[in-house]
């Protein structure tokens, strides 16, 4: 989400913005700690500031500067550390020493605190100076960069055409000089490469290092407004969380009002299907009721008596005429009583009618009906005797699965004695394998489960046929068919004993090859540890001989290609004089580098007797004495270890020494025998 975002890219600005100790190497960030831990101590007697890439950022609009500013410092720069006075650098190298930083590791300045220098700014607009671009907020780090690294007269430019431009002037005497009088080397991109004009003279310098990225870009506008928004955005997460907590309630307590509905939906579904059942049953007897014949006979006998009494009525309503008036109220009752009888009467008329009609609908269906009702018994008593047969055909199935059912139970509790009597095996416990089978008890057959699966039974039974026709096969193709099966369990029992035998061996072979295998790839690791800890020390080694003479150096190993590259700093303060090529060097440079590389493999390779013979015949004095000095120390040095060193030159300058033993040849004698052979010379 949009937060995430935000609090990512905050904290790529942040690490983007700082540097890390790490990228300066693992000595440096252990130094740093200690340099922590003792100041903390008060060990320090004045402030210790390191290392100076920690305190330089790239100032904001001029990135694309970054790596060729850091490219002009040099790489031995950033590491270094800033101490202010003898005690504090004496300690600081106590320091360097306990953490094991090499001669190229962790530099150290001295300087005298003082207020911020005031550099010139760049000559020209399109230019800049490392200065410019750097943004360094301590003073005594500025003021290091301007006295060792020259930050205010090194420019740089976005082409070499623009910065010649920009930069480059001709004197009243037509000689190339550079604005402003300040700038000694004018460095352009892409690649690193520099100009310079000395003496009138304009030299073109190539770059064949890559850059690197170390130094940070001040990033805390970009920071500020980064937590800025990601305050923001918390609150309006706060927001939409209440909100959310809200709608959630709401939610809560729709779901209970709609689970009520549903309740009260499904009881009123229940209740609708009862009633409907209560239709379905009345509708049933309704039909039932249709096909019942209808008894008239109470009906009739009702009829009759109405009728008797109708005629009773009218015989004495002419016994009574005479007495009507008197009786009229009664007779009026009777009469009302009399209607209700025709009612009556007119109604179970109408209802005998229809009695009558549905009785010979009926009778004139029934014949119909009786022959349906024949057909359906006639398909009853064929299902019935398929129902038998059927029957029959089930009971056979179910015997046959039982029994299949009980070999295979027999089977996979055979097949579990094997994988058991397998396990213990394997266990190492001592036992050994018995192939004896023992039968199964009707209890423990009966707690083996059947094996669930998706398969259909044809094809298992496929399965099984093939197996037999191949068990087939295989028994014609042995001769097996005649043969005794006592003597045929007891081969397979000797095959199988064999078998076993087999495999117990090719486990014990891949056990042994993994293990082979493991030991192998950790001495290949102990190697390659080895071979990276010779090649450092051969390194460290042929940079401290190096060092004796004020330059220093380097070597790269190709183990692949099994090759070696001397690189070599004629001026240890100066990485303009570092190269890789060995033959652009002079015949004494390359000959105390290839004393230097000897010494360093010596030492490496640990041999007991060293042998160099004229190794200093191509040298001046001077490097001739550092070099005889640097051999005949280390050879003090390692006393373990015997040099033997074959110079024609004059050793009369060497201090005696118990340790050093010089023997000299006497000159040889030339004898001049008459009439033989004589050397001329030349006048």
């Amino acid at each position: 989400n949009q937060s995430n975002a935000v609090k990512r890219k905050l904290q790529e600005l942040r690490s983007a913005s700082g540097n890390s100790m790490a990228i300066y190497g693992r000595k440096c960030e252990e130094l740093h700690r200690a340099v922590v831990q003792a100041t903390r101590a008060g060990k320090f007697r004045d402030r210790v500031v390191g290392p100076i890439g920690a305190h330089i950022k790239i100032a904001s609009g001029k990135e694309r500067f970054a790596e060729l500013a850091e490219h002009v410092l040099g790489s031995g720069t950033l590491d270094r550390f800033i101490v202010t006075n003898d005690a504090d650098r004496q300690f600081l190298m106590k320091l360097r020493r306990e953490v094991g930083c090499g001669n190229r590791d962790c530099g150290v300045f001295q300087l005298q605190p003082s207020p911020r220098y005031n550099v010139p700014p760049p000559p020209a607009d399109e230019i800049e100076t490392v200065a410019s671009v750097l943004n360094i907020t301590e003073d005594i780090v500025f003021n290091c960069l301007v006295d060792n690294a020259r930050i205010d007269q090194r420019a740089l430019g976005v082409s070499k055409q623009s910065s010649e431009d920009a930069l480059l002037v001709e004197d009243r005497h037509g000689r190339p000089s550079i604005r402003g009088g300040n700038i000694q080397n004018v460095y352009f991109l892409p690649s690193g490469d520099y100009w310079q004009v000395r003496n009138g003279t304009l030299s073109m310098f190539s770059n064949e290092k890559r850059f690197r990225k170390t130094i940070g870009i001040d990033k805390t506008a970009a920071i500020e407004s980064a937590v800025q928004e990601l305050q923001g955005l918390e609150i309006e997460i706060r927001e939409k969380q209440a909100f959310e907590s809200e709608v959630r309630n709401r939610h809560k307590e729709y779901k209970v009002k709609w689970n009520n509905a549903n309740k009260e939906n499904r009881m009123a579904k229940n209740q609708i299907s009862h009633q409907q059942r209560i239709i379905d049953d009345l509708k049933a007897d309704a039909e039932a009721a249709e096909n019942i014949a209808f008894d008239t006979s109470d009906l009739e006998e009702d009829v009759t008596t109405a009728e008797r009494a109708f005629e009773q009525l009218n015989q004495r309503q002419r016994e009574v005429e005479g007495s009507l008036e008197e009786l009229r109220p009664r007779v009026e009752e009777v009469r009302r009583h009399l209607d209700e009888i025709t009612a009556r009467n007119e109604k179970v008329l109408l209802d005998i009618a229809k009695a009558e009609k549905e009785f010979d609908s009926y009778t004139a269906g029934r014949a119909q009906r009786e022959a349906v009702v024949e057909v359906k018994r006639a398909k009853l008593v064929q299902y019935e005797q398929r129902m038998e047969q059927w029957q029959t055909s089930l009971r056979a199935e179910l015997d046959s699965v039982e029994d299949y059912k009980k070999k295979a139970r027999l089977l996979s509790h055979k097949v579990q004695q094997e994988q058991n009597a397998k396990r213990s095996q394997n266990s190492g416990d001592g036992s050994s394998y018995n192939t004896t089978f023992v039968p199964a008890t009707d209890e423990e057959l009966e707690r083996i489960e059947p094996v669930e699966t998706d398969k259909e039974p044809s094809y298992y039974k496929t399965r099984i046929q093939r197996a037999l026709d191949k068990i087939e096969k295989e028994k014609q193709r042995r001769k097996l068919n005649n043969i005794d099966p006592e003597v045929a369990f007891e081969k397979f029992a000797r095959a199988k004993a064999d078998l076993d035998s087999k495999l117990k061996k090719m486990q014990a072979i891949e056990t042994n090859s993994a293990a082979l295998i493991t030991d192998m790839k950790m001495r290949r690791k102990m190697y390659k540890q080895f071979r990276k800890h010779i090649s450092e020390l051969t390194c460290l080694t042929f940079d401290r001989i190096l060092n004796k003479k004020g330059s220093s150096g380097g070597l790269e190993f190709d183990h692949g290609n099994k090759t070696v590259n001397l690189i070599v700093q004629k001026d240890n303060r100066d990485q303009t004089t570092q190269t890789n090529d060995v033959k652009s060097l002079s015949g004494g440079e390359r000959s105390f580098a290839t004393l230097a590389l000897l010494l360093a493999l010596g030492e490496s390779l640990e041999t007991p007797f060293r042998v160099m013979d004229e190794f200093d015949v191509f040298l001046d004095p001077q490097t001739r004495k550092i070099a005889l000095e640097t051999m005949i120390g280390i050879a003090k040095e390692m006393e373990h270890r015997q040099f033997i060193f074959i110079t024609p030159q004059d050793l009369s300058g060497l201090n005696a020494d118990p340790r050093l033993k010089i023997l000299q040849m006497r000159p040889p004698v030339r004898r001049q025998v008459v009439g033989g052979a004589s050397q001329s010379t030349l006048n």
